[in-house]
């Protein structure tokens, strides 16, 4: 019988001690004009969720984070098999080995968490008592990470879960020799395709610092509202410095076929001002990059999704279709709908968005398309797991698409040549 995973290929493994809450209420503190600009223009986004209901998302999504990062992906699997259904519910997704997305069964479920740089982004205000800035390297959310495999697949040998995580890398945060070391470790054993790298992920099952494999990670994650820029201006001597780096990591990743998954929509969790996010989160700033490295395998993540409008005004999808031309011009270039789909209507845009494209363009947007969750941002705007599966089982896509979105796409994206 033919393997048959169901692919996620944007979710996140963040508990409480990962992001820097603190740079982020300071963002917003710095920036409370602009803040309430922001979200009274994109009025379905974040802010809702801290009023509904007394508040009930944001406690559900912290009620996820609390747990360590192994405890996390059991939840996952556990909400997928029906243990945290509510009366009334539908029945389980996950029985007997099996999930069940609309009228398909899938034998495994494979996970991309994707790991954030947060840097040294966590500074404290001066006029603090405890004014340190406070430590968030990443290097200590890997360890979260890979402990958390290892002891998800420790304690559920036979779980349901394939877990293929994405590093998150901030050039700002390494000097050129630095950036390369960490390269250099996380992704030695990288053999796109190969044999030697399912191997070697395998073997984290018994992740052990001193023993495992070289190979760690399946792709690099980067985030542009925490203010990365993927092509630096050029001028002057730090700008030069930053736009060497850049290139070393584009040149990396396009020379092994390492996929790179960028933050494509105008939200999220922003640290730097709105027009600074805006700049470096467009699509349009990675036209140079692109020029440059054709060969590169890019996911903008979310589809580029605007959510800031003038009231009474449909959003733009200026940044959808900017992605959708670099699809017609560069052949690894893709795009996950995480996030996009906790809600039904999200499905009915993009049914009409891909019909409107016309058969050819429509055609390959369809063979680019990847889902994903977002979990646990998603609980922001949606009660569960499962609940995100069940809305993509309802949507108007057919079938045919539905497979490409959650398995042909995603499997070539991330394994194929």
């Amino acid at each position: 019988m033919p393997s048959f995973p169901f692919y996620d290929v944007h979710c996140h493994a963040l508990t409480l001690s990962h992001p820097s809450l603190l740079a982020f209420v300071e963002s917003v503190r710095r920036r409370r004009l602009e803040t309430l600009l922001a979200y009274a223009s994109a009025p379905n986004y974040l802010v809702a969720s801290l009023f509904l209901k007394g508040g009930e998302r944001i406690r559900n999504m912290l009620a996820v984070m609390e747990n360590d990062v192994g405890s996390i992906f059991r939840l996952m699997e556990d909400d997928l098999a029906g243990r945290f259904a509510k009366e009334g519910d539908p029945p389980a997704l996950l029985t007997e080995g099996s999930l069940s997305v609309g009228s398909q069964g899938f034998d495994r479920l494979v996970l991309v968490p994707l790991v954030m740089d947060f840097g040294s982004s966590g500074a404290a205000a001066e006029e603090l008592y405890y004014s340190a800035p406070a430590a968030k390297s990443v290097e200590l959310q890997v360890r979260d990470l890979l402990d958390g495999i290892r002891d998800y697949r420790r304690s559920r040998p036979s779980g349901f879960l394939e877990i293929r995580p994405f590093l998150g890398i901030d050039t700002r945060h390494y000097d050129l020799d630095a950036l390369a070391a960490v390269l250099g470790r996380h992704f030695a054993g990288y053999r796109r395709g190969s044999e030697a790298s399912a191997a070697a992920f395998d073997a984290m099952r018994d992740f052990d610092e001193r023993l495992a494999s070289p190979l760690r990670f399946a792709g690099v994650k980067v985030y542009p509202p925490l203010g990365f820029d993927p092509w630096p201006e050029a001028r002057g001597r730090r700008g030069g410095r930053e736009r060497e780096k850049a290139e070393l990591l584009w040149s990396f990743c396009e020379e092994r076929g390492i996929p790179v998954t960028t933050h494509c929509d105008d939200q999220g969790f922003r640290t730097v001002s709105l027009e600074e996010s805006l700049l470096y989160t467009s699509p349009e700033r990675w036209a140079p990059v692109l020029e440059r490295h054709p060969g590169l395998r890019l996911d903008f993540a979310h589809f580029g999704a605007q959510y800031l409008r003038t009231l009474g005004k449909a959003p733009s999808t200026e940044w959808s279709d900017r992605i959708v031309g670099f699809m017609g011009e560069h052949p690894n270039v893709y795009a996950d709908f995480s996030f996009d789909g906790t809600e039904a209507e999200y499905y009915d845009w993009l049914r009409r968005y891909i019909d409107e494209l016309g058969a050819e363009r429509g055609e390959l947007l369809r063979g680019r398309l990847l889902f994903g969750s977002d979990f646990a941002v998603n609980l922001s705007r949606i009660r569960s797991y499962s609940d995100y599966y069940r809305i993509f089982a309802a949507s108007p896509l057919s079938g045919g698409e539905r497979l490409l979105f959650c398995h042909d796409n995603p499997e070539r994206f991330l394994f194929g040549e």
